[in-house]
């Protein structure tokens, strides 16, 4: 998902602050489980922000995504006492699958290799890259997957391969 936002997760619950244009976006994307409540960056007061954070002992943040300038805005900002780096925790998380999403990825992996097996057999000499990747999204949703990760693409080298051989 290409939505830039504010996770946090504090003990009561799961916050995502987004701005107005990924909420639809955001929404899709997450599902019941998931218990996070989507909320419009321009719909929280600056007290309401301070507030997420009065009790807080620490508030961590992901260092690879906040920049020195950030840092200093948000110690000030939301006068948070003690920031402190969370080493990719969210990435750490993400790492640790169950069992319903290994079977996913297993499925998603087995219509891949099926799907470059089909292809070896469909393409023909004079077809376009465009009807080729059209080729690869109908392949897939019509073999179980919901949708590709992001947009297919196809390219294609045409050139003539000379060999030059010399002696002495």
């Amino acid at each position: 998902m290409e939505a830039e936002g504010l996770l946090l997760l504090t003990r009561k619950e799961t916050i995502y602050i987004t701005d107005a244009r990924y909420i639809e976006l955001v929404n899709q994307t997450l599902t019941i489980d998931d218990e996070i409540i989507v909320t419009n960056v321009a719909d929280i007061s600056q007290d309401e922000y301070e507030n997420f954070f009065l009790f807080c002992e620490n508030v961590g943040f992901e260092e690879n995504h906040v920049t020195y300038a950030k840092y200093k805005e948000y110690m000030r900002k939301y006068k948070i006492n003690n920031f402190v780096e969370t080493e990719n925790m969210i990435e750490k998380q993400r790492m640790l699958k169950e069992e319903n999403e290994i079977e996913n990825i297993k499925m998603a992996c087995k219509i891949t290799d099926d799907c470059f097996t089909h292809l070896q057999t469909f393409i023909k000499k004079g077809m376009t890259e465009k009807e080729i990747a059209w080729e690869i999204e109908r392949y897939f949703l019509s073999h179980g997957a919901e949708g590709t990760s992001f947009d297919t693409i196809v390219a294609s080298r045409n050139e003539l391969l000379y060999s030059t051989c010399g002696s002495n």
